[in-house]
C-alpha cells in the first residue's frame, strides 16, 4: 500500500541531460533548433512592432536611407546594382535549383525536401507578409531605383538568407574524412558575408529601410531553423524507433 505522506520522487535529471545529448534523437540538435527559432522570431517581432508603431527604429531608418542616397556614387552604384540583381527571385531560385539537382542526383531526399520547403516556401511566405504590413518603400527626390511593391520585409534579403543558410548547412553536413574547424568557420563566415552584402545593397540603393533587411534576415533564419529542425528531428526519431523494434 502506498504511503500517502510519502513525497513524490524528484524529476529525473536525465530529462535535461538528454536534451543536451548530441546522440539522442530528441537531444541537442532539437534543443538548439527550437532556441534558434524562438530567439529569431522574438527579434523579428520586436522589429515588426517598431515598424508598426513608428518607433525609434523607423527614425533611424529614414536617416540612414537619406545618408546613403546623398553619398551614392559610381562605379560603386553599378557594382551594387549588379550584385543585388544576382540575388533577385530569379537568381536565388536558379542557384537553389542547381543545389536541388545535386541533392536529387545523390539521392539525398531529405535535403531536397528541406530545400524546397525552406527556399521557395520562405520566399512565398515573405511575399504574403509584405501585403500584411503594406509598408511603402523609401522615397527620394533623386532615387537610384524606383519600385512600386511593398517594402517590409525585404525579399532579396530573405532570399539570400534562406539560400546561404541552406547551402552552409548542406556543405557542413556532407560526409568527409576530416573537417578542420577553420573550414566550418570559413563556410559560416562566407554565408554571413553574402547575406550582409545583399542587405547592404538594398539599403544603399534606397530599395529598403534598415528595418526591412533586419526583419527579413531574422525571419529567414527562423524559417530555415524551423523546417530543418523539424525534418531532421523526424528522421532521427524514425531511425531511433526502427532500431528499438
Amino acid at each position: 500500500m502506498t504511503d500517502p505522506l510519502r513525497k513524490p520522487p524528484a524529476p529525473a535529471p536525465g530529462f535535461l541531460r538528454r536534451r543536451f545529448d548530441r546522440r539522442h534523437h530528441l537531444g541537442l540538435p532539437l534543443t538548439t533548433g527550437l532556441l534558434a527559432v524562438t530567439a529569431t522570431l522574438l527579434l523579428f517581432a520586436l522589429v515588426a512592432w517598431e515598424v508598426s508603431t513608428h518607433g525609434d527604429l523607423t527614425r533611424l531608418d529614414q536617416q540612414l536611407a537619406d545618408w546613403f542616397n546623398r553619398r551614392a556614387f559610381s562605379p560603386l552604384t553599378d557594382m551594387v546594382l549588379a550584385y543585388t540583381h544576382l540575388h533577385g527571385t530569379v537568381g536565388v531560385l536558379a542557384i537553389g535549383a542547381l543545389a536541388l539537382w545535386r541533392m536529387l542526383r545523390l539521392r539525398q531526399w531529405l535535403w531536397a525536401a528541406d530545400l524546397l520547403l525552406v527556399l521557395p516556401g520562405g520566399m512565398l511566405f515573405n511575399f504574403g507578409l509584405k501585403h500584411v504590413f503594406a509598408r511603402l518603400r523609401p522615397s527620394f527626390d533623386d532615387p537610384i531605383l524606383v519600385l512600386h511593391s511593398y517594402s517590409f520585409p525585404s525579399g532579396h534579403t530573405i532570399g539570400a538568407t534562406l539560400l546561404y543558410a541552406m547551402l552552409a548547412a548542406y556543405l557542413l553536413n556532407q560526409p568527409v574524412p576530416a573537417r578542420r574547424r577553420g573550414t566550418t568557420v570559413a563556410v559560416i563566415a562566407a554565408a554571413l558575408l553574402l547575406v550582409a552584402l545583399t542587405a547592404f545593397s538594398r539599403v544603399y540603393l534606397g530599395a529598403h529601410f534598415l528595418s526591412d533587411v533586419l526583419a527579413a534576415a531574422l525571419l529567414g533564419l527562423a524559417w530555415f531553423a524551423f523546417w530543418t529542425t523539424a525534418l531532421f528531428t523526424a528522421r532521427r526519431h524514425y531511425s531511433a524507433r526502427t532500431r528499438s523494434n
